[in-house]
């Protein structure tokens, strides 16, 4: 593989016919459950259920790999429910898929037919499964036994698609052909995504979660910013490896990076459309802490740095990233992509202040600024949405726009106290999964509150024990990378720098790197412990680390 000239034809022979045409049927397939979600032909009947359950276990247990690649090709279709009433919980596709191929799994390995050993755990995998049984103990301490009893069983179900994962990507061709599938994830999430943009902004039905901003095929625009994130991480590694193969840029490696670097762009233009500020604080340190990388020199000695460091690779890529950036600002501000103002929405991030919009009586001066929207009834004016102003202009009313305290600091400034006030009955054990959500209520759309935290998360569903070993698995994996990739790490000169052996093995490190901080900067202000990618691209992270080892 370090040769870029033979680079095809090991994609020829890794990618066969078969998982061609796989590859083709998982898209066709995700766009047709998209659509069938869309026209409410989904749910299933209990008997189409069967039919389809019984059919997919007969093709995992002739080819337990095509389920799995189907399975990463679905997982991100979280608002897309298959089971109806007739099951105890709600199956998503990969859901389905996953619980297919575990079943299949386990009747080859019964009857001595699996082609492969099932892992032995690693310390990584068993820290990860500890959350598991201590989730079960924190449910005793829940008011709610019956939903933190349930969260947890969904937990197990996860923590069994992550050692799925672990099991499925165990050399460098499985981690290949994985993100061959992952690309099928992608095109129908960002398909979907700009459909949504475009059928909100033309009018038609956007199936949007939240008024303006897409969400894709997930349940809120904020988990669509945590996938993006993940999906901008891989790209960026793609773009590292083959700026860095020692090979000459030829003119197929320039469209390789060309193509890449659209993908960012799109990438890059429906993070911003999500208006998720925990996506763009996650996507800006990618992209800054990848520029770094590019920087960094090779060598392990750190008073030698200056010498090995990549300038010219380093401004290349800033600038291109800074051009793509601003073509993604253009597009949405010529195009009219957004029905708010993006400037404005990253400006109340900065200083907790959000310009809305406001109708008042003709004889009224609206306020600058005000603390509440209960404050506007002194001065005749009320809010209203975007979608309304032409109503209310229609009504001889005077619409303006002025700043009020953003709501949204003062809504999870309070969810971070009260999920303390609720973890400190019981700091040890924990309150079980489920718990905080129920005592915090919802919002106006019905949905519950969370922790908006995914330590808080852990510490609230599995106690403090779960806290430690979740936080002290992800610290590893990510000082782990780090080790590998910065001559200036302190560890380093306490226990020696790893050796690494060639390109692939740098970029594995790079990917590794990436992606914990995909997952965890955007899950600071959101709780996506219970995220089929999460769970997936953690397996794909471990199994990485597998390889490189």
């Amino acid at each position: 593989m370090a040769n870029f000239q033979n680079l095809f034809t090991y994609i020829k022979n890794l990618l066969k016919r078969e998982l061609v045409i796989l590859w083709i049927f998982s898209l066709l397939a995700g766009l047709a459950l998209v659509l069938l979600a869309d026209k409410n032909k989904l749910p299933l009947g209990v008997g189409d259920f069967v039919f389809f359950a019984i059919l997919t276990l007969l093709i995992a247990l002739y080819r337990p790999r095509w389920i799995f690649f189907l399975f990463v090709s679905f997982v991100p279709l979280e608002n897309i429910i298959l089971t109806g009433g007739f099951l105890p919980i709600q199956l998503r596709p990969y859901q389905f898929l996953g619980g297919i191929l575990l079943v299949a799994v386990l009747i080859l390995y019964f009857v001595k037919k699996l082609k492969f050993k099932i892992r032995r755990p690693n310390w990584v995998d068993w820290f990860l499964f500890s959350l598991v049984p201590l989730s079960f103990l924190a449910s005793l301490n829940s008011p709610y036994k019956n939903i933190s009893l349930k969260n947890s069983l969904i937990l197990l179900s996860f923590i069994a698609l992550y050692y799925l994962a672990r099991n499925f990507v165990r050399a460098r061709t499985d981690l290949m052909k994985t993100v061959f599938f992952f690309g099928v994830s992608y095109l129908i999430v960002v398909g979907y995504g700009f459909y949504q943009v475009l059928a909100d902004k033309f009018g038609k039905n956007s199936f949007e979660i939240m008024f303006g901003r897409t969400n894709s095929t997930f349940t809120e625009p904020d988990w669509l910013g945590i996938f993006l994130c993940f999906s901008l991480a891989v790209f960026l590694t793609l773009i590292f490896y083959f700026i860095r193969a020692r090979s000459d840029l030829s003119i197929s490696k320039k469209y390789i990076l060309w193509f890449l670097d659209f993908l960012v762009f799109l990438d890059v233009t429906l993070i911003i459309l999500t208006l998720s500020r925990s996506a763009w604080v996650g996507a800006t340190a990618i992209l800054v802490l990848y520029l770094l990388l590019i920087l960094a020199g090779s060598r392990k000695d750190a008073a030698r740095i200056i010498h090995s460091i990549d300038f010219r690779s380093f401004f290349r890529e800033m600038l291109i990233l800074a051009l793509i950036v601003f073509l993604s600002l253009a597009a949405i501000r010529i195009g009219g992509l957004s029905k708010f103002d993006i400037f404005d929405r990253a400006r109340s991030a900065a200083t907790s202040e959000q310009k809305i919009t406001v109708a008042c009586e003709p004889n009224s001066q609206a306020p600058q600024f005000i603390a509440d929207t209960s404050d506007l009834s002194k001065y005749n004016c009320r809010f209203i949405n975007l979608e309304e102003i032409d109503f209310y202009r229609s009504q001889g009313k005077v619409v303006s726009q002025i700043f009020r305290r953003d709501p949204n600091v003062k809504t999870r400034n309070q969810i971070y106290r009260e999920s303390f006030e609720i973890i400190r009955q019981n700091p040890l054990w924990g309150v079980g999964f489920g718990t905080i959500t129920q005592k915090l209520g919802t919002d106006e759309r019905g949905a519950g509150f969370n922790e908006s935290n995914i330590f808080l998360q852990a510490w609230a569903g599995s106690g403090i024990l779960g806290l430690l070993a979740f936080s002290i698995a992800m610290i590893y994996l990510f000082i782990y990378s780090l080790r590998r990739l910065s001559p200036l790490c302190l560890l380093n000169k306490i226990i020696g720098h790893p050796i690494i052996k060639g390109d692939f093995e740098k970029t594995i490190n790079v990917f590794i790197f990436l992606e914990i901080l995909a997952f965890m900067i955007p899950n600071l202000f959101n709780a996506g412990l219970f995220m089929g990618i999460f769970w997936l691209g953690l397996g794909i992270i471990v199994s990485a680390k597998s390889i490189n080892s």
